[in-house]
């Protein structure tokens, strides 16, 4: 399985309408393992994250959260190289793993500015 990424409306009744993902876009947030092995890793929770690491626990960054999101994503960027050092599985290098988590941040940076631009939230699932 795969984690995934979406973004949501808060509608008037309070609960949520999930968008669906435009064509082209990437919805991909890492396999299922990443919830607890980078997302939630000691190693990202030590870069400064507190979204990320919550995936452990919950799936929702909700929208007045997204600006504080998306600057957490760019400080997980900056620690990329470090996060997939202490995060990289025996199968793989440290330089594809801060690849590959590079290209899911991508994806899900793209997912929160999407989110961002019509007050919608994430979910992470």
């Amino acid at each position: 399985m795969s984690l995934t990424v979406e973004v949501f409306l808060v509608r008037a009744d309070g609960d949520i309408d999930i968008l669906e993902t435009p064509d082209g876009a990437c919805d991909l947030a890492g396999p299922e393992r990443w919830r607890t092995r980078v997302w939630g890793s000691r190693a990202i929770r030590e870069l400064g994250a507190r979204f990320l690491p919550a995936l452990v626990k919950g799936d929702l960054v909700a929208p007045e959260e997204i600006p504080a999101f998306l600057r957490e994503c760019a400080l997980v960027r900056d620690g990329l190289g470090e996060l997939a050092a202490r995060t990289c599985p025996a199968d793989r290098t440290a330089d594809q793993h801060a690849r590959h988590i590079g290209a899911r941040l991508s994806g899900i940076e793209a997912t929160a500015l999407r989110a961002a631009g019509i007050g919608g939230g994430l979910l992470i699932w």
